[in-house]
């Protein structure tokens, strides 16, 4: 029998309220914005009537973003059982930054919601992305310098790179043909790439490194429940 107790019953309902919440809001949006239940539900290669593996590169970076937040948000709840520091502090915030990042490319916030359901010009909005993350690297710069930084450089610069391959127009690059999104796309899926890779390497040194300290051990033992 699986053991029921306050923390079980509690994570249990937060579960089903989430999960709940979800499908209300799915059913709300199709309510107030008039589209059929089957489009919000079904997968989208299916509504679109198109081969399973398209987008298969856009899909793989959204599948990195989302494991960053998590590798991020786990850590940092992990470090705050041993104590609340610039460390716990600073992963939570990269597990956001991450998570806006996720929700950005998922749902082409920037490029099709904010101005067309928002009404907000999509460059204030990545003016806003890029102001938000150099207040980022400043605030946390004495955590970032003790990591290996290098990999997190190589991350923003293809990502500003694909930004900035976005922004030229179509036709100054019209001989490269349909291999120019593969530069545009593929300076975006590095970047993702070595952002993961960075959260992830960071993580882990993180929480190993206050692990290894003998009293922040001692007091995570403390705090752990016996079986």
């Amino acid at each position: 029998m699986f053991p029921i107790n306050s923390r079980s019953t509690r994570w249990l309902y937060v579960t089903f309220f989430s999960a709940a919440l979800v499908l209300a809001s799915i059913a709300a949006v199709s309510a107030i914005y008039k589209i059929p239940m089957s489009e919000l539900t079904r997968d989208v290669t299916v509504i679109a009537k198109i081969h399973p593996i398209s987008g298969v590169l856009s899909s793989l970076g959204i599948l990195l973003w989302c494991a960053t937040a998590s590798i991020c948000l786990f850590s940092a709840v992990a470090l705050r059982k041993v104590e609340s520091n610039a460390n716990y502090r600073f992963l939570l915030v990269s597990a956001l930054l991450s998570m806006y990042l996720l929700f950005d490319d998922l749902f082409m916030f920037h490029e099709t919601l904010a101005p067309n359901v928002l009404g907000l010009d999509q460059r204030v909005v990545i003016l806003f992305l890029g102001l938000a993350t150099f207040s980022y690297l400043i605030v946390f710069r004495s955590v970032i310098l003790r990591t290996n930084y290098v990999i997190l450089l190589l991350a923003l610069g293809m990502l500003t790179l694909s930004v900035v391959i976005d922004a030229i127009p179509r036709q100054w690059m019209s001989g490269l043909g349909h291999w120019v999104y593969l530069l545009e796309d593929g300076t975006k899926w590095l970047g993702i790439a070595f952002w993961c890779g960075y959260y992830s390497d960071t993580s882990l040194n993180l929480f190993v490194g206050n692990l290894s300290r003998p009293n922040d051990a001692m007091r995570l033992d403390a705090r752990t429940p016996q079986l």
